[in-house]
């Protein structure tokens, strides 16, 4: 029987499966308005949702599915994560020299607790075979896509964020598709 349409476009779907931060809504909020902030100050491009925020910690990759195995491997590699709750500073806006550019809020300061969770989640997904992409890490919450030109700013207010714990997305590489939170650990 041969497929049909929908299974098809499935076939055909990708996915982006990444461990991130992700910010309770008073975070979101005030990351809003930081970037409302920088839209003041005459930044243009594709302004991201707030719904859509969050802090990448480790990329897996693009698939055609996200995999029940893969899946698997990454959550036995985050139930090992051993590391404790921490306060992030972020106090500063940027973009990466990229043709699209993409401009983010970010810390000026490395937090040791965002590095730590960075460095023992890492060491635990290359034990399970996962491969990371993106290294080095930059921490960021992009913000805004296809900025029309290079962003560099000081908050004037820095958002404080207390990270509690850390999740897993499955992201469908759609227009508009929804993140989807496939697992969730908290830190000490």
């Amino acid at each position: 029987m041969p497929p049909d349409d929908a299974s098809i476009a499935a076939s055909r779907e990708l996915h982006q499966l990444f461990f991130a931060l992700w910010p309770d809504e008073g975070t979101r909020s005030r990351f809003a308005a930081a970037a409302e902030w920088l839209r003041a100050q005459g930044a243009q491009g594709r302004w991201i949702k707030p719904e859509r925020y969050h802090l990448t910690l480790h990329f897996l990759g693009r698939h055609a599915a996200a995999g029940e195995e893969r899946l698997a491997r990454a959550c036995a590699a985050a139930g090992q994560v051993s590391a404790g709750g921490f306060e992030l500073g972020i106090d500063r806006a940027g973009s990466f020299a990229l043709a699209r550019i993409p401009a983010w809020l970010g810390c000026s300061v490395p937090q040791v607790g965002l590095q730590a969770l960075v460095a023992t989640l890492g060491e635990g997904l290359h034990a399970q075979g996962l491969r990371v992409e993106g290294e080095p890490f930059v921490p960021h919450v992009t913000v805004l896509r296809d900025a029309a030109l290079p962003v560099r700013a000081t908050l004037p207010k820095p958002v404080r964020w207390r990270v509690e714990e850390f999740v897993l997305v499955d992201s469908r590489i759609q227009p508009f598709a929804p993140y989807r939170i496939v697992g969730r650990w908290r830190l000490r």
